[in-house]
């Protein structure tokens, strides 16, 4: 059996962990959403019944004020559903870390387990930070997010002179970006508690390692940061937890003194996501989004750039199609002619420009 399979199977659990955290969320979010469409309805409804632009502005500032309390309710016990089921989850992550390297690795650990307390877990969440903001800063800018896109189309309903049906329509979908965003950080919140938990069952057991590999997923959004440190190993005290950003899929898994760093056993999966369509936005702009993916087996040791390398080498056309699409056709020819080598497209973990690649040839 292999750790990394076990981590994945791991890794969908969290998943699960998040997706019951959503429903939770939802209920929270659901149970405001009448007292908000109400309270709007009714400040519109007496904003359409005067021409008076003074009363107007009034009843628009009124309107913000009754939004961000209930908000701010809102918020805050999603803050602390989610802070509550991080912590917990912390505390549990060394116990599980060992389970998973038992059934993944054959490997049993004694007396190598810490008990993390709790004031401890505590302060580490409230200190900890994704994206260079602390917990209580993401909740506090999706609070204002939320605030200012039911602001915004209660405004534009308001200024339409929809009819009420029309109006609770569009606060549905400002609050189903909150759904989205509140879902986000629940995700971030569960995995950065494990792998903080994790590392520290690892810190506890470093003797026996020679450090941890830092593992991405394999598909179309690996990001630049994470597909360059992708097969690096780092000492336990160096390696860099993750998530690394916001919604940042990544793990570490451990490297035993016995083990050649370079030959790991077992296999990971890597996806290629297919069928595209075209999203319209309501801002005008469009993005891509993908139905179905082909998943395979590649070997452990395979890093991001090895295997989109072995895409563009590849002698099946859909690999090939798969390879350009993903890196741009500028930076696909640059590696299929042999001028640059894949890791040369990163460089301090971005993406290097086009002008930055051609500098180098």
């Amino acid at each position: 059996m292999s750790l990394l399979n076990e981590q994945l199977k791991l890794s969908h659990r969290l998943e699960g962990l998040v997706n019951g955290m959503s429903d939770d969320i939802e209920e929270i979010l659901s149970g405001a959403l009448d007292e908000v469409k109400r309270r709007i309805l009714e400040l519109a409804a007496k904003a359409e019944q005067t021409e008076s632009v003074i009363r107007r502005k009034t009843y628009l500032e009124k309107l913000r004020s009754e939004i961000e309390r209930v908000q701010r309710e809102i918020w805050a016990d999603i803050g602390k559903k989610i802070q509550d089921e991080a912590v917990e989850l912390a505390e549990a992550a060394p116990a599980i870390a060992e389970a998973v390297l038992e059934k993944g690795a054959g490997i049993k650990i004694t007396l190598g387990v810490p008990k993390l307390d709790k004031k401890e877990i505590v302060a580490w969440f409230e200190s900890s930070q994704v994206d260079g903001l602390f917990f209580n800063e993401w909740l506090g800018k999706l609070e204002q997010n939320s605030v200012d896109r039911i602001i915004r189309e209660a405004r534009r309903s308001m200024i339409l002179r929809e009819p009420y049906s029309e109006a609770g329509k569009r606060i549905e979908q400002a609050l189903e970006v909150s759904r989205r965003s509140a879902r986000g950080l629940a995700r971030n919140a569960v995995f950065q508690a494990y792998n903080w938990g994790e590392h520290e069952f690892y810190m506890e057991i470093e003797e026996r390692l020679q450090g941890l590999r830092f593992v991405a997923e394999l598909d179309r959004g690996t990001c630049a940061l994470c597909a360059e440190l992708d097969g690096q190993v780092f000492p336990p005290e160096e390696a860099p937890v993750p998530p690394l950003h916001w919604l940042c899929r990544c793990r570490l898994a451990p490297v035993f003194n016995w083990e050649d760093p370079d030959e790991p056993y077992g296999e990971r999966p890597a996806r290629m996501e297919t069928s595209p369509r075209t999203v319209h936005h309501r801002d005008g702009t469009t993005s891509t989004a993908y139905e179905e993916f082909d998943a395979e087996l590649v070997p452990a040791k395979m890093t991001y750039s090895g295997w989109m390398q072995s895409m563009i080498e590849s002698e099946d056309a859909e690999d090939v199609a798969f390879a350009r699409e993903a890196l741009g056709p500028k930076r696909f020819d640059l590696v299929e002619s042999g001028k640059l080598k894949m890791e040369s497209l990163y460089y301090a973990g971005k993406l290097r420009t086009i002008e930055e690649l051609e500098d180098l040839l």
